[in-house]
């Protein structure tokens, strides 16, 4: 009687279905097939060669994949298990739903689905989940025959298998594909030529194996879990390998070979653990994307379309030469845990990359356990590039009409007395020794002191702090300032005051690079690039890059400004930075040895490293062969490595000859007669000397006080190599000496000034300076003047060691 009362009561529930009215299917169904169901799916993000970097994603990892991309033993598989009658019925199996119906009388309640896959489908897209009455399985019913009714079985077994939960997050076969059996072959590939992103699939390379697994896992993923419950998913793997071989899906032997083959896995990696390329520059993509209103009226809009929008976002970024650039800073510095750490960026300068970020190296490791692993060091808030910034100064001059060859003293220290443009007297210290005298002439007591004097382009060359502070006067800090922001500095980042052109303000790799860049075009600005576009998940086009151009210097100014700097790297602080192309660049070294910094360019790229610790200015003086961390240094010399990689097949290109009256008034006669030798390197010797007598030349010597090259060394020489003099003439070499340490020093009174006045006096007498903002707590609650100094450690008038750190305390501004 029970069997005949179940048989009835689901007899007429398949009947009354075909009139059941509680709801307006047709209207809901209505233009389904025209889009993608509204699921969330998996955002891709790809570098410029079309090599996935990683996967952006929400609380559902989701690829959807169309029907003809998935497998027919994939679909066999899931056939088989979940629904094996699924071609023959009309979306409801009548004999699937009487065993369940049994089952369900014999246990007092629903123990046992007969779902088919269209039953599923619907019922769980359309009907509330939670429901389990009755009148809901009804609803179920007629939903799927109207759905059967409406759509094909192929439509309607794709949608499915793009909805179905697999575990570990994964929704879809193809994120199923790829969490258990890592990314597909083609994502794996080298020198490829931007595939077609939307075929590249791990579904499609699925083994039999491996299908049978993943049809496994629907009916009860955590049960079934691979990684978790290895025996049991292999039981139950092998149970649909049994079901496809009864419905015809394999052969015999197939089966004999499947159920005797181990379940081999990818690495189970949590979400937020799993590591990738890159990582400094995806966060910069990422939060690029949710600042942009374009993508989205409010942030959690643009963070719902960004990790559930199925994007496919092309980057800029070249992971081949970011491995390259990362390589290089481990085997010239490496990370044994009291090195300081490295920033760098690299920018493509020519037609088929320009302006586009090619490299970000953002730190150490992104995924490290440092409290400062995730700090981006290449695009924070930045620190200081020390001469690095003067060419900015250069820049300002030369388009002020201010000749590269005009010549200021250069003595060892000076004292800016401009109140009206540089504020208090400002001390500076960084220039020439006097040449010593000729002990065969008798000393004029009487005889003014001889002050050496330099160009403007030697100044730049030599990186003298002493000729740029002048320089500074003349052209004021107001239009310094300006430059800055033309070229590349963020309006607003430096303030002006006249200390801020030896590079005492923080900014970051990314602006310096977008700077040097803009010299390297010729003066024409292009903002940096890291994404070229941006699809939709239908492949539609979301966003596509415009660069925007903008002519900043004239070229005549940048020809000019460039071959300075080709001398600083060919004869100047940045020999270290050759490479095999003629490059220009700057050192930059903060007080104290806390940063260090090399920026330069070539015609087809610019690139900027910084050297320091992440958790503040701690001095490197012994860190470099025994001597101080400098620009020349270890920032040299991974750029010279980085600007290697990234030069790679790129032809040999010279850089714009500049005007001849801009610069080779600086230069000798070039008659032909004696080719001066290199004499960069060497120390002045008995050698030495016989060769230049042998050669018809007269050597002179002047000391140079630096950390950059052993004591003894020369460093410069004037002419330069190659060049022609005529016999007799003198060549002129400067020779390394260590610097004296900075003399003791009383601490002066800053209090009342700013903060701009206080550490640009504070700075001339060689002190580190340590801002605290706090308010004075002897003022009263309302009269603290925002932005005064009202205390200084040490103590006004004590005496400290030169270098030695001096923390004020300054009103903070409201």
């Amino acid at each position: 009687m029970r069997r005949i009362l179940i048989i009835i009561v689901v007899a007429a529930a398949v009947a009354s279905s075909c009139s059941y009215q509680t709801k307006d299917f047709d209207q809901l169904f209505a233009g389904f097939s025209e889009a993608s169901l509204d699921t969330a799916q998996t955002s891709r993000v790809w570098d410029r060669n079309g090599k996935l970097i990683t996967e952006l994603r929400g609380e559902q990892n989701r690829t959807d994949v169309s029907i003809q991309d998935i497998p027919e033993i994939l679909q066999h598989a899931v056939v088989a298990i979940e629904d094996e009658r699924f071609y023959e019925h009309s979306g409801v199996d009548l004999k699937a739903i009487l065993r369940s119906a049994r089952s369900n009388v014999s246990a007092g309640g629903i123990a046992q689905g007969g779902s088919t896959i269209t039953q599923q489908y619907v019922g769980n897209v359309f009907l509330d989940r939670s429901d389990q009455t009755g009148s809901r399985k009804l609803e179920e019913i007629f939903m799927a025959r109207r759905f059967e009714q409406r759509y094909s079985k192929d439509f309607i077994l794709g949608k499915y298998l793009n909805w179905v939960y697999f575990g570990n997050g994964a929704y879809g076969v193809e994120a199923a594909a790829r969490e258990y059996f890592g990314p597909p072959s083609c994502e794996k590939a080298t020198n490829i030529d931007q595939p077609d992103d939307r075929k590249c699939l791990k579904v499609s390379e699925l083994t039999i194996v491996q299908a049978a697994l993943i049809a496994g896992l629907i009916q009860a993923p955590s049960s079934f879990n691979p990684y978790r419950n290895y025996d049991a998913a292999l039981k139950r793997r092998n149970l649909v390998l049994g079901r496809m071989l009864a419905n015809d899906y394999i052969t015999q032997d197939e089966y004999d070979t499947a159920v005797e083959t181990p379940i081999e896995l990818v690495q189970d990696v949590p979400v937020l653990e799993k590591r990738y390329p890159a990582a400094y520059f995806v966060e910069d993509v990422k939060q690029w994307f949710l600042d942009n209103p374009a993508f989205g009226p409010t942030r959690q809009a643009r963070t719902k379309l960004l990790f559930e929008g199925g994007l496919d976002i092309h980057t800029t970024v070249d992971l081949d030469l970011q491995a390259k650039a990362e390589a290089a800073i481990e085997e010239i510095l490496p990370d044994n845990g009291t090195n300081p750490d490295v920033a760098a960026v690299v920018i493509g300068t020519t037609p088929a990359d320009d302006g586009q970020v090619l490299v970000q190296v953002g730190g150490r490791d992104f995924f490290g356990d440092s409290p400062n692993a995730k700090f981006n060091l290449a695009s924070g808030p930045g620190r200081q590039a020390g001469s690095s910034m003067k060419p900015i100064a250069l820049a300002t001059a030369l388009e002020m009409g201010i000749p590269i060859t005009r010549v200021y003293p250069a003595p060892m220290r000076i004292e800016i007395d401009e109140p009206s443009v540089c504020g208090p007297i400002w001390k500076v210290r960084g220039g020439l020794r006097p040449p010593k005298p000729d002990p065969n002439i008798p000393v004029d007591p009487e005889a003014p002191e001889v002050i050496p004097e330099i160009t403007i382009a030697g100044a730049t060359q030599r990186s003298l702090n002493v000729v740029f502070a002048q320089l500074m006067v003349d052209i004021t800090p107001r239009r310094y300032v300006n430059m800055a922001e033309r070229l590349g500095i963020g309006k607003g980042r430096l303030p002006e005051y006249c200390a801020v052109v030896l590079g005492t303000e923080n900014v970051n790799m990314m602006e310096l690079a977008t700077v040097y860049s803009t010299f390297a075009r010729g003066g024409t600005r292009i903002d940096p690039i890291m994404v070229t576009k941006i699809t939709n998940n239908d492949g539609t086009l979301l966003y596509e890059s415009i660069p925007n151009p903008v002519q900043v210097l004239s070229r005549s100014v940048d020809s000019q400004l460039t071959w300075a700097l080709t001398n600083v790297v060919n004869y100047g602080t940045g020999t270290r930075a050759k490479i095999d192309r003629p490059a220009a660049g700057k050192t930059g070294t903060a007080q104290n040895n806390a940063d260090a910094a090399f920026a330069g360019f070539t015609t087809q790229r610019a690139a900027t490293v910084w050297v320091g610790f992440p958790e503040g200015q701690i001095p490197m003086k012994k860190l470099f062969h025994g001597g101080p961390v400098q620009g020349g240094t270890f920032p040299a010399l991974i750029w010279k490595e980085i600007m290697l990689a990234a030069h790679e097949g790129l032809p040999v290109q010279d850089f714009p000859t500049p005007p001849p009256s801009s610069t080779t008034t600086t230069l000798p006669p070039l008659p032909d007669s004696v080719e001066v030798p290199n004499l960069i390197g060497r120390a002045v010797d008995d050698a030495l000397l016989l060769e230049m007598d042998t050669a018809s030349l007269i050597l002179a010597q002047a000391e140079i006080e630096t950390n950059e090259f052993a004591p003894g060394t020369i460093v410069n020489q004037a002419p330069a190599p190659g060049e022609l003099v005529p016999g007799g003439a003198t060549v002129t070499v400067e020779v390394a000496v260590l610097p004296p340490p900075p003399p003791d020093e009383a601490v002066p009174d800053v209090i009342g000034l700013t903060e701009s006045e206080a550490k640009q006096i504070l700075t001339g007498l060689a002190f580190v300076v340590v801002t605290v903002y706090e308010p004075d707590p002897a003022a009263s609650s309302t009269s603290p003047t925002p932005g005064l100094v009202w205390s200084i450690s040490p103590a006004v008038g004590q005496t400290a060691p030169g270098g030695s750190t001096v923390t004020i305390k300054v009103n903070p501004t409201p």
